[in-house]
């Protein structure tokens, strides 16, 4: 599990880096930043996806509680949502790197600020349910 609170340690980072650059618009635009963000954030997401594949959702699709099930079906689909909500913060910081953003600046700080407060409430949830399952005993009534 380490790898995977690695992995959330890394995108709240990124939000926190992303939360500045919405503070700084439109006044100041970083555009190293942005560039390096909008290369960042796709490779970072995905990683902590396949983390998450591979440490939290096996758990929480064997579970025997059909509401751990349910979750794990809802946090995979989110997945693919996570991903296409990247791919447009990563237009968006592109066209902020390059000067060539066709929003005005505040709503391109709007959809900055909608997206890395939806990751950060994801990756709260996501650590939440870490707690809980380690905090369960795994004998008889675990929700392994």
């Amino acid at each position: 599990m380490d790898a995977l609170y690695r992995s959330y340690d890394h995108m709240l980072d990124i939000c926190n880096r992303l939360e500045s650059i919405a503070d700084s618009l439109p006044a100041h635009i970083d555009a190293l930043s942005c560039a390096a963000l909008a290369i960042e954030l796709p490779d970072a997401l995905q990683r902590t996806h396949d983390e998450e594949e591979r440490a939290l959702l096996p758990i929480l699709s064997v579970s025997k509680l059909p509401e751990l099930r349910n979750v794990a079906s809802r946090l995979r689909r989110e997945h693919a949502l996570d991903q296409v909500n990247a791919m447009e913060i990563r237009e968006t910081l592109l066209a902020l790197a390059s000067n060539s953003l066709t929003l005005s600046g505040d709503a391109a700080g709007y959809q900055l600020r909608a997206f890395f407060e939806s990751l950060r409430r994801h990756v709260s949830a996501e650590q939440d349910i870490l707690a809980l399952l380690g905090h369960v005993p795994s004998s008889n009534g675990s929700v392994h």
